[in-house]
């Protein structure tokens, strides 16, 4: 078997792979990382399976392997396959999302003068002439440098006098940017005192030799070669391994273990109600049977219910049946809180893995996760990825999350439907827990699909009691009476009692509210004339911390003008409000009250998230004011108020999930009152009272939702019902984009007629929105049917296209 199939780094289909030759002196196998020749350049690949014949007729020989083993197992490398068919997105990178970090690198070419015989550089060109004298004079130069002293169609030039053999390149393949770090020592060899066969007697050596030789005999340990160095002097010590009277020792040197929580003993489990033990029953019969269906679980508890222990309980089932178990949280905020939970349950045996680690601690996290010397890895969707050897459970806590979903880079996966894949091939059991959840999981969950798991009551309820009592009261003030009767200010009067009373009673309180920065438009009231991105087409928020203007789509900041741009008016005026105004209001309404803003901008420029959730905890601040990070996982037994200052923002979307996200965010932020000894108190402020999704958060009745939600998508043939497909068009010509998308629906519908697919219809083509985002214009089409990867199968898209199957929104 001398031919490999590997799938390169590069733009191709999905799941395509490459034949390719295995020269005599290497023997790759499966997973293995190694540089391939691909078309003029060198790209990396991963080794996918080896077989005896190739595909094609010519093949070129495999390079070099990047690491001497296999990185990817083989039942990653299927997951990757799943993965590529599934998403449509190339095998590789399917595959990338499994090797360790630092592993990714670009090949960098040098450029050589032939110097044939007979050639002579005066007689090319004379656009090429100067760039290819400079390149005969150096010792070689990098391609890109020739390339811009080319200037423009340079790549065709290049082309053309490497086709002339006037110029030769060459390949840099480079090391990973990420290796372990060792440290050196020196022990003693057998024979070296006294005496050495090769070295001759040892009181003839250098006076520096004979001392240090003698300070490794009588060393109790390994002598560290720096100390060596330093002390004796570079070159000492190589010269006593030379002669071999001194042996050396490579020991691997581990980053400090990342912090994973309170240093105290692991925590004993937690009382469980019947409800919990119920649902946790049904979990450990999955665990302990293979054959058990279903072995996924959806576990339906109000906020409060104790989800958490009955996760803790599994996973301390599946350590002590010698597997292994991945616990995923939807936000990096949301790690330090998960970590210190499961970290007191099992202390030492938690990794962490997230975005905001360094790429050093990463490395660290995936080496030892490969090695075994964790059971636990906690973190957002990428620890899904975690090279653990034996998965017996995956945990996806708030599983109804769009932050599950990947939107920035191929694949665009879904890591619940990728949990579930995995699990089925690995014989795990998958448990998705959450108080809202998504209309789908609990669509197929009532089918059978999924095991239906239901805690509908708080843990730590009062005996005889309604199911209700111990949920937060919840109050809905419509602000367009607030707005009749005189009231102009951010809070409602009852709002602003009900903060001075929290606050007067030493309790905490939340307010939320889904927007950053102090106002979201800057407007001339002149002129109407709006601040807007260059480069995004949504209005500028104003920050008051460094009085400047904001996108919230690509981070570009610009000054506050003065007076407009556009009529050269004064009455510029800031309107509506974000997280940084509440803090305004809150301090003016309570002179002296600790308050403090949990959102994106503060954890960049302020405390982390652990800072923040450890003094809200502790009680140093009394008054948290956040975005939707405050409405996940936030448990905290003093707080008895929270605040929705505008339920509304996102409401209006022209999304078919803009209803129930609403309603999942009001829940869920509800859900943080009333945690302790004292019944919680939780205020939405709304101009829409009387919408649907409002009205079943204020009585945080799911059912409600779910029914409204699913006669609404079987109506108009949404998920659950039919499959998605999201294909968005992207041109900096907004002329162009939108062709593109006309172009390509026109297509679709005449292969959906075609094939007489009645089942498959087309919404669109239409501007995307936002319409230009980080200065490119953007247009959609939505594919909406049943098996739509046939469908789809062999479609050719423009390019600058992005496919996204499934979607988790389509604007």
């Amino acid at each position: 078997m001398r031919y490999a199939e590997v799938a390169v780094d590069a733009p191709v289909g999905h799941s395509r792979t490459f034949s390719y030759s295995i020269p005599p002196h290497l023997s790759p196998v499966p997973g293995q990382l190694v540089w391939v020749p691909f078309g003029r350049r060198t790209a990396q690949g991963v080794v996918v399976e080896l077989s005896g014949a190739p595909r094609v007729e010519v093949t070129k020989d495999i390079l070099q392997p990047v690491e001497p083993a296999p990185l990817v197992s083989q039942t990653q490398l299927e997951l990757a396959r799943w993965m590529s068919r599934h998403y449509l997105c190339s095998l590789f990178a399917s595959v990338a999302l499994f090797l360790p970090p630092g592993f990714e690198a670009q090949v960098r070419s040098r450029l050589f003068i032939t110097g044939k015989p007979g050639d002579e550089i005066g007689h090319s060109q004379s656009e090429t002439e100067i760039p290819l004298r400079r390149l005969a004079d150096s010792p070689g130069m990098v391609e890109t440098d020739f390339l811009k002293m080319l200037g423009r169609n340079g790549e065709r030039t290049l082309s053309r006098l490497v086709n002339r053999e006037l110029v030769r390149r060459e390949a840099e393949l480079p090391f990973p940017r990420l290796k372990p770090r060792y440290s050196r020592y020196l022990v003693s060899r057998a024979g070296s005192i006294g005496q050495d066969v090769r070295a001759g007697p040892v009181d003839e050596l250098p006076e520096r030799q004979a001392m240090l030789l003698e300070r490794v005999q009588i060393a109790t340990e390994p002598y560290p070669l720096t100390l060596a160095n330093k002390e004796f002097g570079p070159g000492v010590a190589s010269a006593l391994v030379q002669k071999g009277l001194l042996g050396q020792q490579w020991d691997r040197v581990d980053e400090p273990a990342l912090s994973t929580g309170p240093a105290t003993g692991p925590s004993s489990p937690l009382p469980l109600t019947a409800d919990q033990a119920g649902a946790l029953k049904e979990i450990s019969g999955a665990l302990d049977d293979p054959a058990q269906q279903p072995r996924s679980f959806l576990l339906h508890g109000v906020t409060g219910s104790g989800k958490t222990e009955v996760y803790l309980r599994a996973i301390h089932q599946v350590i002590a049946n010698g597997r292994q178990a991945i616990y995923l949280v939807p936000e990096i905020s949301l790690t330090p809180q998960t970590l210190d939970r499961v970290n007191s349950r099992f202390s030492g045996r938690v990794a962490v893995l997230h975005s905001r680690l360094t790429p050093r601690q990463k490395f660290e996290q995936w080496w030892k996760l490969r090695n075994g010397e964790y059971d636990v890895v906690v973190g957002p969707r990428s620890a899904l990825f975690a090279p653990l050897a034996s998965v017996g459970l995956i945990v996806i806590d708030e599983e109804h999350e769009w932050t599950y979903k990947q939107e920035e880079a191929e694949p665009l996966y879904d890591t619940r439907t990728v949990a579930l894949q995995y699990a089925r091939l690995v014989g795990a059991v998958v448990v998705m827990g959450s108080a809202t959840p998504d209309v789908e999981t609990y669509h197929r969950a009532r089918a059978g699909q999924h095991g239906l798991l239901e805690l509908p009551l708080r843990v730590g309820r009062i005996a005889g009691s309604s199911p209700e009592s111990r949920l937060a009261e919840v109050h809905v003030c419509d602000m367009r009476q607030e707005l009749k009767e005189g009231n102009r200010g951010i809070f409602s009067r009852g709002l602003s009692n009900a903060l001075k009373h929290c606050i007067g009673q030493r309790h905490q309180a939340v307010l939320f509210l889904n927007r950053r920065g102090s106002a979201s438009i800057v407007q001339c009231r002149s002129c109407g004339y709006v601040a807007e991105c260059r480069s995004c087409s949504v209005s500028m928020a104003y920050h008051a911390i460094d009085a400047s203007l904001m996108c919230h789509r690509c981070n570009r900041r610009r000054r506050l003008p003065g007076r407009c741009p556009q009529c050269g008016g004064s009455q510029i005026r800031r309107m509506g409000a974000g997280t940084q105004r509440v803090v305004e209001e809150v301090t003016a309404l309570l002179p002296g009250v600790r308050v403090e803003r949990w959102d994106s901008d503060a954890t960049r420029s302020g405390l982390s998230h652990a800072e923040t959730m450890s003094r809200f905890v502790s009680g140093d601040i009394q008054v948290l004011v956040g975005t939707q990070m405050v409405a996940k996982g936030l448990d905290v037994p003093n707080v008895t108020l929270v605040g929705v200052v505008l339920a509304d923002i996102g409401l209006h979307l022209p999304d078919f999930r803009a209803a129930e996200r609403t309603f999942g965010l009001l829940c869920q932020v509800a859900g943080r009152a009333g945690r302790g000894g004292v019944r919680g108190e939780v205020h939405i402020q709304t101009y829409n009272p009387e919408h649907y999704a409002v009205a079943a958060a204020a009585l945080q009745d799911y059912g409600q939702l779910y029914r409204r939600e699913i006669d609404s998508r079987r109506e108009l043939g949404n998920p659950p019902f039919n499959g998605l497909v999201h294909v968005v068009f992207l041109d900096t010509d907004e002329t162009a984009c939108q062709k593109k998308a006309i172009s390509t629906a026109r297509m679709l519908r005449q292969k959906a007629y075609s094939e007489g697919l009645t089942d498959v219809e087309l919404v669109g083509p239409a501007p995307g929105l936002p319409s230009r985002l980080r200065g490119r214009y953007r247009w959609h089409v939505v594919v909406r049917g049943r098996n739509l990867h046939r469908f789809l199968e062999g479609v050719s898209l423009p390019r600058g296209s992005i496919i996204d199957v499934d979607p988790a929104h389509v604007l």
